[in-house]
């Protein structure tokens, strides 16, 4: 079976307890259009403004469409955009015909199209004619034409190509086919793919339910409601943007705000814009914020939050970021069951730093040991989660599913995480993060939290490399701070043992690189650091 289907147990509980209802994402956003047709739905730094009346009228047209073509229930397709509004309208499009949508960024490259495309067997694809300063319609013809010719292909804008069909005359076609469509909503609605901090992709499988329920979770933790409006830098053609960007915002009938290229100042500047009362995005994104907020002498008065998860966030960021006027409140999750945990707006300050949260209502997180056995308060093992949000398993993995999500419900992340007394989970690693040098464990969050204290360290990914004869030393790879001179081996070393940390943990190979592979939620690629390395390995390497 290609879908995953859901535990018919759970579910049973989960609809009798209200968490899974009979609403659907689609049926939601006609319902906000329905009581607020003039109101902005969406905005974009193209300038664009559209109304709920006029995005649910573009929809329908895409809609019908993808209806014309042989697109309909259960069918994926393939949405490769940036933060567009014809992005939006195009989700809503899928959706409304009860197909599955499949949000992939521009970031992706060749090898990564294809596979998606080949693992999902897409029946449409729509992506950039351009976009920066690649060419999508030259990706599109270098891919395996088993995989695009049975596409339907939508390009937004023109590229050297002339393939599929211009965006313009698809929406400039009145809607005449689409049938009205009553999905249910425990049918599959999205497959979100993992974000590449592992070397093989996997496909989630969400639901309406699955996703209803966690972003009416995080809305109700943080009080956001139809009167806020949403700023959205993180892709919305993936899990952060998708779920907390286009799924909450228009389910409750906000307003979406749209930026396709980021920067510290051009964000600052269409956040006071636009009046944004919350945004989500990593680490990266909050210092270069802040910076563009000090370099400006300006503030934010509109924005009551600045969501940051998919990395530590240091305590001098935050600290700085406060005193700029930014509400820096951790948030931690995965695509698989977004969001696990966030620090609540009641919260002691100090937990947007020293905690990632607190377990959403309804959403159970434990700490297990090895065997998958509960551990007491306290002690490190792996984070696990729960709930009517997680999602129904990997796209066409059956294997990988039964690893990772067990038969009580639990998602296990590979995250090394403890339980604090207040109830906040803390991650201190990653299961395949730790480096075993000579049998002994070293943390390389510890070690990388420690590193960022260096005022010429900007962002660091310690990670460990093969040795013949320990197994594993650390390598710390370095994006130096502008306008600081690069650290050196000793420099860092003399950091971490004022700071006392132990000499099996100091590593051993420093890397001095202009900036570090990241996802395009700004998660940092280890796997891709360490096939880096790896072409050039250190002394003492296996």
């Amino acid at each position: 079976m290609r879908f995953p289907v859901p535990d018919s147990e759970r579910a049973k509980r989960y609809h009798a307890a209200g968490h899974w209802r009979g609403e659907t994402i689609s049926r939601l956003v006609r319902a906000a259009a329905a009581r607020t047709p003039a109101k902005i739905a969406v905005r974009d730094a193209s300038g664009a403004a559209l109304t709920y009346a006029e995005i649910i009228a573009l929809a329908d047209r895409i809609a019908s469409a993808l209806h014309a073509r042989g697109v309909g229930p259960g069918d994926i397709v393939t949405v490769c955009l940036p933060n567009w509004w014809q992005t939006v309208a195009t989700f809503l499009g899928v959706i409304g015909i009860g197909a599955v949508v499949n949000p992939v960024p521009p970031t992706y490259g060749r090898a990564d199209l294809a596979f998606v495309l080949g693992k999902c067997r897409s029946k449409a694809l729509f992506l950039p004619g351009r976009f920066r300063r690649v060419d999508f319609t030259e990706i599109a013809t270098l891919i395996d034409p088993r995989l695009t010719e049975p596409c339907f292909i939508v390009r937004v804008g023109d590229g050297a190509r002339d393939i599929g069909v211009r965006f313009a005359d698809l929406i400039s076609a009145p809607a005449t086919t689409a049938p009205a469509c009553d999905a249910d909503a425990d049918a599959p609605v999205a497959v979100l793919f993992t974000s590449g901090t592992e070397s093989r992709p996997k496909g989630a499988v969400h639901t309406h339910n699955t996703i209803l329920f966690g972003e009416r979770a995080l809305a109700s933790a943080l009080s956001i409601g139809a009167v806020d409006i949403a700023f959205m830098a993180s892709p919305i053609s993936h899990a952060t943007g998708f779920l907390h960007g286009f799924a909450m915002t228009l389910t409750l009938g906000g307003t979406l705000s749209l930026l396709d290229v980021f920067s510290g100042a051009a964000a600052v500047d269409q956040m006071r814009a636009h009046r944004c009362t919350w945004t989500m995005g990593a680490t990266p994104f909050l210092g270069d914020v802040a910076d563009a907020l000090a370099a400006g002498n300006a503030r934010l008065p509109d924005l009551r939050y600045f969501l940051c998860g998919g990395a530590p966030v240091p305590e001098a960021l935050v600290r700085r970021a406060s005193d700029l006027g930014l509400g820096v409140l951790s948030i931690y999750g995965a695509t698989e069951s977004p969001p696990h945990t966030v620090v609540h707006p009641g919260d002691p300050p100090a937990n947007a730093w020293t905690t990632d949260g607190r377990p959403l209502a309804g959403i159970e997180v434990e700490i297990v040991s090895e065997t998958r056995q509960p551990l007491p308060e306290g002690e490190t093992g792996e984070a696990r989660s729960r709930g009517p949000n997680t999602c129904l398993g990997y796209l066409d993995e059956p294997e990988l599913t039964a690893k990772d999500f067990d038969r009580e419900g639990w998602y296990h992340s590979g995250d090394l995480a403890r339980m604090l007394p207040d109830g906040s989970l803390r991650i201190v690693g990653r299961l395949k993060d730790i480096i075993v040098r000579g049998g002994q464990n070293i943390s390389v969050r510890e070690v990388e939290e420690y590193l960022l204290e260096h005022p010429a360290v900007h962002s660091v990914a310690v990670v460990g490399l093969p040795h013949a004869r320990l197994g594993e030393t650390g390598c710390a790879v370095v994006v130096a701070t502008p306008g600081h001179a690069a650290p050196t081996l000793e420099d860092l070393t003399r950091l971490l043992i004022a700071k006392g940390v132990a000499r099996y943990k100091l590593p051993e190979r420093l890397e001095i690189w202009p900036s570090l592979p990241q996802t395009p939620s700004g998660k940092i690629q280890k796997f891709v650091i360490r096939q880096r390395l790896a072409a050039t390995p250190g002394p003492g390497a296996s």
